[in-house]
């Protein structure tokens, strides 16, 4: 199941069918950009995709993940050796998660716990001392919109992003990649604001409205920036 091999059958099939990327495009309600990127093996067509493209040019999926027409004799074989090939892709995907997981924590533990105490202790008795409920307004709207950036962020990265503009991701192939990337800035985008909300508590501290403005601005611009890196690696665009 390699993205080339179906690209090169898909763009053979095409031919055959004296189909322009446009034309073929326009059958599939997709983008003629998004059919360039099957065809090169830039990207993947999703599990509709795969099902028009079956129709379209009358070949079975399987044809379409083996890259290559096969005999009948075969099928049961090609069919085998896709459903192996995806349920390694996950169980490598699944062990390779776990492993990074295991040695983030360790590391965490080693390195990072230990020179922390000292500082949680100094911080939990900054707050209890400086703690003031005066700007409890302006904590609860910085609470409430770290909580609507945040929800928004976790439903695209969930697979929903018809709460996105369609201009967004309509030349999106690997839409699954594109939900995980945008979702995942965008709730990293509620940090800032959540971390301001909490500010905005300690009013009596020196420089703490210059210390809430710059974290707001530069984690905004950061979130936004990587934002923007994915819409475009992922769209071809902005838009």
């Amino acid at each position: 199941m390699d993205s080339k091999s179906c690209g090169s059958f898909i763009c053979e099939l095409r031919k055959e069918k004296k189909l322009t990327q446009k034309e073929v495009a326009e059958k599939l309600n997709v983008s003629d950009k998004a059919i360039s990127r099957w065809e090169t093996g830039k990207g993947f067509p999703d599990v509709n995709s795969l099902m028009g493209l079956s129709e379209l040019f009358n070949v079975t999926v399987n044809e379409l993940l083996a890259g290559k027409r096969i005999d009948k004799d075969n099928l049961n074989k090609v069919v085998e050796e896709n459903v192996i090939q995806v349920i390694e892709s996950k169980e490598k995907a699944v062990k390779k998660k776990k492993a990074q997981m295991v040695i983030c924590s360790v590391l965490f533990l080693v390195l990072l716990l230990p020179p922390a105490v000292p500082t949680f202790v100094y911080i939990y008795d900054m707050i209890l001392s400086n703690i003031s409920f005066e700007n409890i307004t302006e904590f609860i709207g910085f609470l409430t919109v770290s909580a609507i950036i945040f929800a928004a962020g976790f439903a695209v990265k969930e697979g929903h992003i018809s709460i996105l503009h369609s201009y967004h991701y309509k030349n999106v192939v690997d839409r699954e990649g594109y939900c995980k990337a945008i979702g995942k800035w965008s709730m990293f985008l509620s940090i800032p604001f959540f971390i301001c909300s909490f500010i905005t508590l300690f009013p009596s501290v020196p420089f703490v409205e210059v210390a809430g403005s710059a974290i707001l601005f530069v984690g905004c611009v950061i979130c936004i920036g990587f934002i923007f890196k994915y819409q475009y690696k992922y769209n071809g665009g902005l838009f």
